[in-house]
C-alpha cells in the first residue's frame, strides 16, 4: 500500500514509522478513509509499566503454549507487564504465526481497556497517569482525557469492543523505503473494505458486531 509521502509507491505499513508519527497517522487515514485525530505511542518497557500500573490484566488466550519464560493456558490468564509482553510478542508457537500474534495483541488491548474502564481505575486515573508518566507519548490533550473519564463515570456504560484483522497474501516486492526485494503482505481488498465498513458504523454511531 502507498504511504502518505510515497507518491503512490507501495511500501510496508510498518515502514511508515520510519518517517514519523504523522506519516503513520496520514497513511492509516488514507487506507481506511477516516480522520486519525490522535496517537498513542508506547515502547516495550512502557507497555510493561502501564500494565503493572493497572495491577495486571486478565487476557484471553485461544491456545495453550509456552515461551522462554512463561506458560499460558487456553482461556483467561492473569498477566503482569513482563508476562503480557511475552504473550503479545510470541509467534513461533502458532501455525498461523503473525496472524495469531495480532489476535493476542488485541486480547491484551481488550483486557487493558476493561481494567482501565473500571470505576476504581477511573476514580484514580490521575494517580495512574502519574505512575506511568514518561512511559508513553500521546497527542491527546489532558483536557480531552479528563472529559472522557468524566463522561464514562457519569454514564457507567459498558464498552462494546469489536476487533477485526485485515488479511492478505505474501509476496516479494521492492518497497518504497528499500532498494531490494523483501517479503510483504498484500492486503485483500475485501478485508480492507470490511474494516472500512466497521469504521463507518463506528463514526455514525451504530452498534458494532463481530463480522
Amino acid at each position: 500500500m502507498p504511504l502518505s509521502i510515497s507518491g503512490g509507491a507501495k511500501d510496508k505499513l510498518t515502514h511508515a514509522g520510519i518517517y514519523g508519527v504523522q506519516v503513520c497517522m496520514d497513511t492509516m487515514a488514507m487506507l481506511y478513509n477516516v480522520n486519525v485525530d490522535y496517537y498513542f505511542r508506547v515502547n516495550f518497557w512502557g507497555f510493561v509499566d502501564i500494565i503493572d500500573a493497572l495491577g495486571g490484566v486478565d487476557a484471553y488466550s485461544e491456545y495453550s503454549f509456552s515461551t522462554d519464560n512463561y506458560s499460558f493456558s487456553e482461556g483467561y490468564n492473569y498477566m503482569d507487564g513482563e508476562k503480557a509482553l511475552e504473550f503479545v510478542r510470541e509467534r513461533y508457537a502458532f501455525a498461523s504465526g503473525d496472524r495469531q500474534r495480532g489476535k493476542n495483541q488485541m486480547a491484551v488491548i481488550k483486557a487493558v481497556l476493561k481494567k482501565a474502564m473500571s470505576v476504581d481505575m477511573l476514580m484514580n486515573y490521575t494517580n495512574v497517569l502519574s505512575t506511568v508518566e514518561g512511559s508513553f507519548e500521546t497527542s491527546m490533550p489532558y483536557d480531552t482525557i479528563s472529559a472522557l473519564v468524566r463522561e464514562q463515570l457519569d454514564s457507567g456504560a459498558e464498552w462494546n469492543i469489536v476487533s477485526y484483522s485485515v488479511d492478505g497474501y505474501g509476496d516479494s516486492q521492492i518497497p518504497y523505503s528499500m532498494s531490494q526485494y523483501a517479503y510483504v503482505m498484500v492486503p485483500y481488498d475485501d478485508t480492507v473494505n470490511t474494516a472500512k465498513g466497521l469504521l463507518y458504523q463506528l463514526y455514525t454511531g451504530q452498534v458494532l458486531t463481530e463480522p
